[in-house]
């Protein structure tokens, strides 16, 4: 490695310092979040003291004070001059507001819960290479990633979808929608709420987000518009049948020697001038871009699936497997800074 005679050693040891003080917050996210402390300040529409904060839930009120602290050292929460608590800006969104597209808090349970876990095993699966996937990780674990991505299903239910030209009316008539990789329904819903005559499918090679898809379906009172299906995404048997196919966080996921198999079965479910929505993380084709902001949630999705076996894929490699998959046009914009669009026709 060659010096950078720009940088000091104090800034490199602030830089570490930052990771680790990143690390601390996500814990004090979590601990927030699990405890419901976020939810009770924003509700709190004139400010709560620590005191009475504790009080409300039932906690130990010194341990509260230094929590509430913490946070607003971390710019997450604002302690005026007379000890009252309020979020600090937009945290209302992304802590507090389980309903909003924005709402992040449940990756940090995700972040200290099973990636966690995950982080341990390294160690010894670098040396033998072994794969833990998905599937292998059981039930609670499909249910949490499930309600960690749920704003995205939102995002693209409500916003992306409609954007496209024509879908929108299309399934307003009563279209119908295949959601490949639909884990535990979460997009399948939110589409089928946002379009009452519209039908749903969705397939998954996950029995337990297919287990907990039924489930959440059958609660939402939507099981005569939506249904889900136990199948690998190579098989996807349908043809000429659907307006539009959508695949949220999924791309990355399946495996190297089905990705092409997975998009050209979903363009043959497609009917003719039909569309594929696709949401996902681009990674970076150049060293020189590691580090760019765009980039961080595919570095982060990278490293923190190293041993499920998944790949994230370029730019250049994502339009080509959807070329090769039959799509005539392929369209991509960014969304909020980290995330991927793809948007793809059929002839």
């Amino acid at each position: 490695m060659t010096d950078q005679p720009d940088v000091t050693p104090k800034q490199q040891l602030d830089l570490i310092w930052d990771y680790i003080k990143g690390f601390h917050a996500v814990h004090l996210i979590a601990i927030g979040t699990e405890l419901g402390l976020f939810e009770a300040i924003n509700k709190a529409t004139e400010g709560i003291t620590a005191a009475r904060l504790a009080h409300m839930l039932g906690l130990h009120a010194p341990y509260v004070e230094i929590w509430c602290k913490t946070g607003c050292a971390y710019s997450l929460i604002h302690i005026d001059e007379t000890g009252h608590l309020r979020l600090a800006p937009h945290m209302d969104q992304l802590l507090a507001d389980k309903d909003s597209p924005r709402y992040i808090a449940d990756y940090s349970l995700a972040a200290t819960g099973f990636y966690t876990d995950d982080f341990r095993r390294y160690p010894e699966f670098f040396k033998s290479g072994e794969v833990f996937t998905f599937q292998q990780h059981g039930p609670e674990f499909s249910a949490q990633i499930g309600t960690m991505i749920s704003g995205f299903h939102k995002l693209i239910a409500y916003k992306l979808l409609p954007s496209v030209d024509g879908v929108a009316e299309t399934l307003a008539a009563g279209g119908n929608i295949l959601d490949v990789g639909c884990g535990t329904g979460g997009l399948l819903i939110q589409v089928a709420l946002a379009n009452p005559t519209c039908r749903c499918v969705g397939i998954d090679v996950d029995k337990h987000g297919i287990e907990q898809a039924q489930a959440n379906i059958v609660a939402a009172g939507l099981e005569n518009r939506v249904s889900v299906v136990l199948a690998d995404g190579s098989e996807v048997a349908y043809e000429d049948e659907f307006d539009a196919v959508t695949m949220c966080e999924v791309l990355h996921e399946l495996p190297l020697e089905v990705r092409g198999e997975v998009l050209a079965g979903a363009c043959k479910a497609l009917k003719a001038g039909g569309v594929m929505l696709i949401l996902d993380e681009t990674y970076p084709s150049r060293s020189a871009d590691l580090a760019a902001r765009e980039y961080n949630l595919a570095i982060q999705t990278a490293f923190n699936e190293l041993i499920w076996g998944n790949i994230v894929p370029t730019a250049e490699e994502q339009d080509e497997l959807l070329h090769f998959a039959g799509f005539v046009r392929v369209e991509r914009s960014q969304i909020a800074t980290y995330l991927t669009a793809l948007t793809a026709w059929k002839l």
